[in-house]
């Protein structure tokens, strides 16, 4: 059974209910894939790793498959990134996979780099190849990535006289079209080993300008004196817009919750996340401020309302609500800000946090990032991750450390607005999105909890 939402009535999207159902996409993949398998392997299983949907728009999947080769047993696990266009536009997608078919393609192990499925509307292909990551086979191979380690050698700091002899690499994040981590270990000839991480990002991406803040915030001293980690930044290769950094040995926070010390852990983060916001970056670009916050309610109404237009009524109350303030807030100097900053952002590394995602950084609001921190705290109970108790005491705990260092305080009207704006904008939007399994419930829940935050019966600290 799929763990995502399979919306029955989107006319755009008939075969929806069919793509993301790993069971019917074992069959097709293997009917579609039966030539190139060609009887030496065997499709055991394929499970459906994130879907990305939009009402009546757009839908991308991504599926890992496990192929066993019936001849030594042994199995791998590729990947393979699908966009399925809407059902009435055959021609339209016959032109798509015609215009994807004309780049070279990097030619994987296990399956064809690049396929059409008629029958569903669907272009796929296997990783790494990817229609807007094409360099990113470059970093993924040994080959490539073992040519580009040695024209920088002198950026990993391993002694003169040591031979690197190989590497092993390991995919940590893919979002096709958007970006890849991928984690090396690195063998030298001397017994020395060394993890480093790539991200390889899309080109409308700034790769350099994320590495300058790598910098920036390496050498800051909320970072020098401990109490925020981050990965040290080794180097960047331009043509590739791929940033390499040293590893760090931690645990994801958002998948070891069980074992934190919760309330702890959100005081550092409120400390830490006041002395970041200090930091100075040049050539940092500048949001659209609360104008942006509030463009991205208004998309979720319409997203929510092509999805169910039973949600319209609340949306469109709380929107006016939001709108009708937004001209009072308290007004603050613009600060550098994070855009997605939660706890998934985190790695626990041997009883410190350590920062891994630089990708959004951006000067507007510094209250965004503490509203969107409390947001995800809100939303952690509705995923049964955490108690309602443990999230409020967080939220408390990690406003009250904010406020203490922040120069500009914690504005209550600011952080309210913002908070409530962010949950519709953001985390409502998000189960939607990206096809979030019970998302009625949870849609509901975070509406309710947006208009209680707003109208004053559900207090943040």
């Amino acid at each position: 059974m799929s763990k995502f939402v399979a919306k029955s009535d989107d006319d755009a999207f008939p075969q929806l209910a069919t793509v993301t159902d790993p069971q019917a996409m074992k069959g097709i993949f293997r009917r579609e894939f039966a030539g190139f398998l060609n009887g030496r392997l065997e499709l055991e299983n394929v499970v459906v790793t994130e879907v990305r949907y939009e009402p009546e728009k757009k839908c991308h999947v991504c599926y890992q498959l496990r192929v066993r080769n019936l001849a030594t047993g042994k199995t791998n696990r590729p990947v393979c990134f699908a966009m399925v266009e809407p059902g009435l536009q055959r021609n339209e997608a016959a032109a798509k996979f015609a215009a994807a078919a004309s780049d070279a393609q990097f030619q994987p192990k296990l399956l064809p780099a690049l396929q059409f499925f008629a029958e569903l509307n669907m272009i796929v292909w296997a990783y790494p190849n990817d229609p807007k990551l094409k360099q990113l086979y470059r970093v993924a191979r040994n080959d490539g990535l073992l040519e580009i380690l040695n024209a920088h050698r002198d950026n990993l700091r391993v002694p003169p006289a040591a031979k690197l002899t190989g590497v092993k690499t390991q995919r940590i994040k893919y979002v096709p079209r958007d970006r890849c981590t991928l984690r090396h270990r690195l063998f030298f000839d001397d017994g020395e080993k060394l993890v480093i991480y790539s991200k390889t990002l899309n080109r409308k991406t700034d790769g350099e300008l994320i590495f300058r803040t790598m910098q920036t915030l390496w050498n800051s001293s909320v970072c020098q004196t401990g109490e925020f980690l981050i990965p040290e930044p080794l180097f960047f290769v331009r043509d590739l817009n791929t940033i390499f950094v040293r590893g760090l040995k931690g645990l994801n926070a958002d998948d070891h919750l069980a074992g934190l010390d919760l309330d702890r852990v959100a005081g550092q983060i409120g400390v830490g996340l006041a002395g970041v916001q200090q930091c100075r970056i040049d050539g940092a670009p500048h949001s659209a401020g609360d104008e942006e916050v509030m463009a991205q309610a208004i998309e979720a109404e319409a997203i929510l309302g092509k999805f169910d237009a039973a949600y319209l009524p609340r949306v469109e109350t709380l929107i006016a609500a939001l709108q009708e303030r937004h001209e009072h807030l308290t007004p603050l100097p613009p600060a550098l800000i994070h855009s997605a900053f939660r706890l998934s952002q985190f790695l626990v590394v041997e009883g410190k946090l350590a920062l891994i995602d630089f990708d959004d950084f951006v000067l507007g609001n510094p209250i965004a990032d503490v509203a969107s921190f409390v947001a995800h705290l809100l939303y952690l109970p509705l995923k049964g991750e955490v108690t309602m108790a443990q999230s409020r005491a967080a939220i408390r705990r990690f406003c009250t450390a904010y406020a203490a260092r922040a120069p500009w305080g914690l504005p209550n009207d600011v952080l309210i607005w913002q908070t409530a704006a962010q949950l519709l904008g953001k985390q409502a939007k998000k189960c939607i999105r990206l096809a979030k399994a019970n998302h009625a419930e949870k849609v509901d829940q975070l509406l309710s909890l947006a208009v209680a935050i707003l109208d004053g019966r559900e207090k943040l600290v």
